[in-house]
């Protein structure tokens, strides 16, 4: 569905939005981009089975709507989801490049789907979690989401198969800066430490509680593991650790309640 705002933002687009993300395109008559633009935009929409909606603002007819979301190019595309602007691209894109865009900020049709797998993870079935990302991605190949939830996954059943999932995460995804830490720690389970000594049995256990995605119980065995012997496994307890925290982020509880040890041992 698509047509030309005619009275009300807050109606047609914001409350809209809340039954079906809106893609606001911000254009003008004497805007040549925006002419070529126009029938993309026309096109994508008609194939997308009333997954989106498009509303066009003629900027020329609304100068205030255009000055109040600070639109200084043309054409602006904006999409809302549930009353709020979620995602901005400026330019004409190619019909190729609109489809990834949409493809990587229009809410995915498999939530469904996705909340099982990431129930899945929460629950230890990482079997039902690898299916459930692995059904998205036969439809969806690229949605970052699954890729995700499939490489966390990958980690608990088969680590040697992470670095290649997690390498089809596109880099302006949320999930990005997560791929980089997910692969490290595969490593960590592809090749563990054999060395004996007094850091063997924290360490047997951090492996163990990362290979169960258990980030609680694998920070307090490798800070054990850390205390005993921090050049165990060519530093396997700092380097871990770090990409623990990295994974989960700075805000995460499991962070907050470690990472000051974490400081204090490694400075001590």
């Amino acid at each position: 569905m698509s047509h030309e705002l005619a009275s009300s933002f807050e109606t047609e687009v914001i409350q809209r939005s809340h039954e079906v993300p809106v893609l606001v395109d911000f254009w003008a008559d004497w805007c040549g981009p925006c002419l070529m633009f126009g029938p993309i935009l026309e096109r994508s929409v008609a194939a997308s089975a009333g997954r989106w909606e498009l509303v066009k603002v003629n900027t020329e007819r609304h100068p205030d709507l255009a000055a109040h979301h600070g639109i200084r190019s043309l054409p602006t595309i904006r999409l809302f989801v549930n009353g709020a602007s979620v995602a901005e691209s400026l330019g004409a894109l190619s019909e190729a490049g609109l489809k990834q865009w949409l493809d990587r900020h229009l809410p995915s049709p498999h939530t469904t789907t996705l909340e099982a797998a990431e129930a899945g993870l929460r629950t230890g079935d990482f079997s039902q979690a690898g299916q459930a990302a692995e059904a998205v991605l036969a439809a969806e190949p690229q949605n970052d989401r699954a890729l995700y939830l499939k490489a966390c996954s990958a980690l608990a059943l088969d680590p040697a198969s992470v670095a290649a999932i997690v390498t089809a995460i596109p880099g302006g995804s949320p999930f990005f800066e997560k791929a980089g830490p997910l692969k490290e720690l595969a490593k960590v389970l592809v090749a563990p430490p054999s060395e004996d000594g007094k850091g063997s049995i924290p360490c047997a256990n951090a492996i163990a509680a990362i290979r169960g995605l258990d980030w609680d119980a694998a920070c307090s065995a490798l800070l054990e593991l850390l205390e005993r012997d921090r050049h165990y496994g060519y530093d396997l307890a700092a380097k871990a650790l770090k990409q623990i925290f990295l994974l989960l982020g700075p805000r995460d509880a499991i962070t907050a309640r470690h990472q000051p040890r974490f400081a204090s041992l490694l400075f001590s």
